[in-house]
């Protein structure tokens, strides 16, 4: 967080709230068309799952936030970009590295 302004924390603590506001009610609010056979319960699951993951991403950002640890790559411990941030707030890694771990999973499963 030593390269964030306190304008910009505040900016990225909104967009954290805005998204968990809008994930709730996403949660809360869907309503799946079609009957209730397995494809239905598939795609709620995993829905279900994927929404988890967002709040559990948020969640680990705020987390960050708090243990001034944010805006800081997991990986190789160089400063997130500001821009990053801002169009990704619950972002762990830097560019490269976000980058290189993909392509590692594409790597696994080709």
């Amino acid at each position: 967080m030593r390269h964030l302004s306190t304008q910009q924390l505040v900016r990225l603590r909104s967009l954290l709230d805005t998204a968990e506001s809008a994930l709730r009610q996403r949660i809360q609010t869907q309503d799946f068309a079609g009957d209730d056979g397995e494809d239905t319960v598939g795609v709620r699951h995993l829905m279900s799952d994927q929404d988890l993951h967002e709040l559990l991403d948020i969640t680990n950002a705020r987390s960050r936030m708090q243990d001034n640890s944010y805006g800081i790559c997991v990986d190789c411990g160089i400063d997130i970009d500001v821009e990053r941030l801002l169009a990704y707030p619950t972002a762990k890694r830097c560019l490269d590295c976000q980058r290189l771990r993909e392509q590692r999973h594409a790597h696994l499963f080709s």
